[in-house]
């Protein structure tokens, strides 16, 4: 029988999906300068073509794959023997992490507009839970591969996971 989540499990991930949000963005900033030369004539032509390629493909690949270094931890170190549930919980929480920084670096980003256009983006992205929904189906899928040993379905699901925030950003860049 799986033992119950413990509390520093859940900070672990939570703070780890934080801290991830710097690492994401670090790595996003060395990918794109590494393919600059490739994206120079896009966006010299039309700069709208390199933003919805950093959103839709650059910004999902390396976000998902950052966001569950806690579980990484967790599974590694301590390897718990707790529920699937769990460890989609535990994923819920890396992507709550991360969300917090990341919404909160945008809405500092916008705040030259005002106050109000800040806290009304900073509300709007709460909202809308991608990070955590995304990183929950990464969470089950690597509890997955630790209860089969099979990395087929950690990889399934992070491949799910990129998908589905591929195309919520693409959605959103479309649409915003």
């Amino acid at each position: 029988m799986p033992m119950p989540l413990k509390p520093r499990h859940v900070l672990i991930a939570f703070g780890f999906g934080a801290i991830s949000t710097l690492i994401a963005s670090w790595a996003s900033l060395a990918l794109l300068l590494n393919i600059a030369t490739v994206t120079v004539p896009f966006s010299i032509s039309e700069p709208t073509v390199v933003g919805i390629l950093l959103a839709v493909i650059v910004a999902p690949f390396i976000e998902e794959l950052a966001k569950p270094i806690g579980l990484y931890f967790i599974g590694s170190e301590e390897k718990p023997d707790i529920a699937l549930r769990d460890w989609a919980l535990l994923g819920a929480m890396a992507g709550l992490g991360f969300a917090v920084v990341e919404n909160f670096l945008y809405a500092t980003s916008v705040l030259a507009y005002g106050t109000d256009v800040s806290l009304w983006l900073l509300g709007l992205r709460f909202l809308l839970p991608l990070h955590m929904i995304a990183t929950a189906i990464s969470g089950f899928g690597f509890g997955l591969w630790l209860k089969t040993h099979n990395a087929k379905y950690f990889v399934g699901c992070i491949a799910v996971s990129m998908l589905l925030h591929g195309l919520f950003n693409l959605a959103a860049t479309v649409v915003g």
